[in-house]
C-alpha cells in the first residue's frame, strides 16, 4: 500500500497570512495561493496512487499550526508538508525557503523540494530551524526506514515551527514550504506562469522519496486505477485578514 500525505494549506479564514503584489487589484493573499497549490498537488499524488489528508479545503481556518499537524497524524499521515509564501515590506526580498525538522537526519525528500523550487526561484537555503539557531548548512540525502517510514533522529533539539515540531513528537515526519515572495514582483510573475508545474514537482518530489515512479499527467494511466477526484482551484476571494499573520 502507497504512503498516505498530509497537505496543510497555510492560513484561511480571517487568517489571510502575506499578500500578493495585486492583492488591491484581484482580492488574493497567501492563503489563496496556498489552498490553490495544496488542491494541485493532491491531484497528482492522488494519481499515482497516494491516500491525500488535506486539513482544509475551502477558504476556512481549520486552527492552528498544532491542531493541524495534530489532524493529520491522527490521519495516520506517513509524511506531512505544510504550503506557505513569503511576504515582506521591501518587494526586493526573494527566494524559496524549504525548513525541515531539526531532528531529522538524511531527509531526501527536502532534496528534491530544494532542487525543483529553485528552477523558478532563487534557493536561500534548505534549512532546519530549532529554538537554539539555524543550520543553514544541512546536506541532504536520501535515507527513509522503509519499515516505519520515519527519518531517523539526530538530536533532540526542539523545532521552532510548530506544524514541524508538532509533527515530529507525533513520529510523523514534515515539511514546511515558503514556495516564494508574494511581495516580489518576479517571484509573482514566475508562480503565476508556473504554478502547475511547480505543484507537479512538489508531487514528482514526494512520490520518488517514498521509492515509487511517478506518473506524469501526460504519461497514460493505468486502466485498473480508480479514477481520481477532479478538485476544484478556489476562486477569488477578498478578506481584510491581518497582513502580519505568523506561521506559529
Amino acid at each position: 500500500m502507497k504512503a498516505k500525505i498530509g497537505l496543510d494549506a497555510g492560513h484561511g479564514g480571517s487568517s489571510s497570512g502575506t499578500y500578493s503584489v495585486n492583492s488591491v487589484k484581484d482580492g488574493l493573499f497567501e492563503k489563496d495561493f496556498a489552498l490553490e497549490q495544496a488542491l494541485l498537488i493532491e491531484k497528482h499524488l492522488l494519481r499515482n496512487g497516494f491516500s491525500v489528508a488535506m486539513t482544509r479545503r475551502t477558504d476556512k481556518n481549520p486552527g492552528n499550526v498544532s491542531e493541524r499537524a495534530k489532524f493529520l497524524a491522527k490521519e495516520n499521515c506517513d509524511f506531512s508538508l505544510s504550503i506557505h509564501f513569503n511576504g515582506f515590506g521591501n518587494e526586493s526580498a526573494n527566494g524559496t525557503e524549504v525548513f525541515v525538522p531539526f531532528a531529522e537526519k538524511f531527509a531526501g525528500i527536502e532534496a528534491g523540494f530544494y532542487k525543483t523550487l529553485g528552477e523558478n526561484f532563487k534557493r536561500r537555503a534548505p534549512f532546519a530551524r530549532s529554538s537554539s539557531y539555524f543550520d543553514r548548512n544541512r546536506i541532504f540525502d536520501k535515507k527513509l526506514n522503509t519499515e516505519t517510514r520515519r527519518f531517523e533522529a539526530l538530536s533532540n533539539e526542539k523545532d521552532y515551527f510548530g506544524f514541524i515540531r508538532t509533527s515530529w513528537e507525533a513520529g510523523i515526519s514534515a515539511d514546511l514550504l515558503e514556495i516564494c515572495f508574494l511581495t516580489n514582483p518576479k517571484d509573482f510573475e514566475n508562480y503565476i506562469k508556473n504554478r502547475e508545474k511547480i505543484a507537479e514537482n512538489i508531487a514528482k518530489n514526494i512520490v520518488e522519496a517514498f521509492g515509487e515512479k511517478f506518473v506524469s499527467e501526460k504519461e497514460p494511466e493505468n486502466s485498473e486505477e480508480k479514477p481520481i477526484a477532479k478538485p476544484k482551484i478556489a476562486g477569488k476571494v477578498r478578506n481584510s485578514g491581518s497582513k502580519r499573520d505568523v506561521l506559529n
